[in-house]
């Protein structure tokens, strides 16, 4: 039997909020006013000199795929070949070690590259990951970011197929280093790493455990991490989340970047794209333990839609998951939130795993959905980087 550890990480959810107001004085003159946010520009620049004094290397990258599945869940893809952009960010010194290690980052529905690199102090997950050492490789999937085709046009199926091209390319160094916008000297071609972690969030550890049980060799991962997903585990009230974005995709779905509205019958851009969660309200209260929180605030500015093909594959997923889960033999880290609306059950998808050489469960209090965007991602970060150290 696999040894099973479990670790409890018990923070309690220390913020603070400061409330800034305008104050009408005795003698009727305004008193200060506050100061104005700062920019996305203002943050991205902000980010950038963080690292840099850090000496953290963030370069974009970039890598080819075909949008095919040659995974164990059957569904439809377009066979097309597309680029999927995003960026390796690590230490200037693990980028240059002989046997260089990375942790594959697949992000969830709604969210996008971003939910890694959300550009606010403390929840920048990559840049947080690099101060304690690690390489972290984040991507757009397809149906995000800038390639975004008819969203019927991939399947969960086919985004592990783009996966476990992904991991291969990096076991080789056959991908390209972007130009512009790289912090930190950087390396002059792209590193080949001998050690690759996959890790996914909701629907991204869902891809991520496809692709661990259908490929092999290469292209499959030396580990997971799969932080707030499980299968067994879906609540109600992200079923009826799940449903209602569905309803919207047999109707056609709309645009990627769509105004709000019904749908344009006479538009000329590829459809297929629903909201799961729509509008802020609904977003920030399903992903977030207190939906009022200013990173709350920033991860509804940056809500992307879903691809339906992804959407409409998912019960099938969970299907296949159930009768190949036992299929991955390396080591899986689990981490759940402990006031997640959206999953629950994380013992009983945990137990699936027969086949896992180790299992690791962590579990993160106070923390919602998006549980790296939380007061305990800070220690959630403490704990995955521990074991990453050990699948070196």
């Amino acid at each position: 039997m696999p040894g099973t550890r479990n670790t409890l990480i018990a923070v309690g959810a220390v913020a603070a909020s400061v409330a800034a107001a305008l104050v009408l004085l005795p003698s009727g003159e305004d008193g200060p006013a506050a100061a104005p946010e700062p920019t996305a520009r203002e943050r991205a620049q902000a980010t950038a000199e963080r690292m840099a004094d850090a000496g953290i290397v963030d370069v974009p990258v970039s890598f080819t795929v075909v949008n095919r599945n040659d995974s164990r869940l059957p569904c439809n893809s377009d066979g097309e070949e597309y680029t999927l952009r995003g960026h390796l960010t690590g230490p200037a010194e693990a980028l240059e070690q002989d046997d260089p290690a990375v942790t594959v980052y697949q992000h969830g529905q709604a969210a996008g590259e971003w939910f890694w690199r959300l550009d606010e102090p403390g929840y920048h997950h990559t840049e947080e990951m690099a101060l304690l050492g690690g390489v972290s490789l984040t991507l757009d999937r397809l149906g995000y970011g800038g390639e975004r085709p008819d969203g019927l046009a991939m399947c969960l199926g086919s985004q592990a197929d783009m996966t476990a091209q992904v991991i291969e390319q990096v076991r080789t160094g056959d991908y390209t280093l972007g130009e512009g916008g790289a912090t930190g000297p950087g390396p002059d071609e792209p590193p080949a790493f001998d050690t690759v972690v996959l890790a996914g969030h909701h629907s991204g550890a869902q891809i991520a455990q496809i692709t661990a049980y259908s490929f092999d060799g290469p292209a499959a991962p030396d580990a997971l991490a799969l932080l707030g997903w499980s299968g067994t585990g879906v609540t109600d009230r992200a079923n009826a989340r799940f449903f209602g974005g569905l309803a919207s995709c047999m109707q056609g779905g709309v645009p990627a970047d769509a105004e709000a509205g019904p749908p344009d019958p006479d538009g000329a851009d590829a459809a297929g794209y629903t909201y799961v969660d729509v509008g802020r309200t609904s977003y920030t209260r399903a992903n977030f333990s207190d939906p009022a929180t200013p990173v709350a605030a920033l991860a509804a500015d940056l809500q992307s839609r879903t691809p339906c093909g992804d959407l409409g594959t998912q019960v099938e997923a969970l299907a296949t998951d159930t009768r190949n889960l036992h299929r991955i033999e390396v080591p899986v880290l689990f981490a759940f939130a402990d006031a997640d609306t959206r999953v629950s059950d994380g013992a009983d998808h945990v137990g699936l795993f027969t086949g896992a050489s180790d299992t690791e469960t962590v579990t993160v209090a106070d923390a919602g959905h998006y549980l790296v965007l939380e007061p305990g991602a800070a220690e959630l970060r403490t704990a995955l980087a521990d074991w990453l150290e050990e699948q070196r």
